[in-house]
């Protein structure tokens, strides 16, 4: 199984934008997109996963390995997403409890 970076990321490129002043609403967006792609391939595993049970359900497809790693695929996608989301929430609520 191949593992995938995420596009358009690297630390260089994180140093140029901090330095060259890159506008909040602009990072946001970035961070939107980022998400928004992200989100988009664990919804298409789920569903990748999902057809290929229905298919061994209704009798169409009777390769049991392939449907088993498509469904361990789609779990680990959807567990690494619940995972950041968490990271995600326990850095706001740090950032939330700072004192000023």
């Amino acid at each position: 199984m191949a593992i995938e970076a995420i596009a358009g990321l690297s630390s260089a490129q994180f140093g140029t934008q901090a330095a060259g002043g890159v506008s909040q609403q602009t990072a946001q967006n970035a961070f939107a997109q980022h998400l928004d792609t992200a989100v988009g391939k664990v919804d298409g595993a789920q569903h990748t996963a999902d057809a290929a049970l229905a298919e061994l359900a209704s009798g169409e497809n009777v390769d049991i390995h392939g449907t088993m790693i498509k469904l361990q695929q789609a779990d680990v996608a959807m567990r690494t997403m619940v995972s950041v989301r968490d990271k995600v929430v326990d850095a706001y609520q740090t950032i939330m409890n700072m004192t000023i």
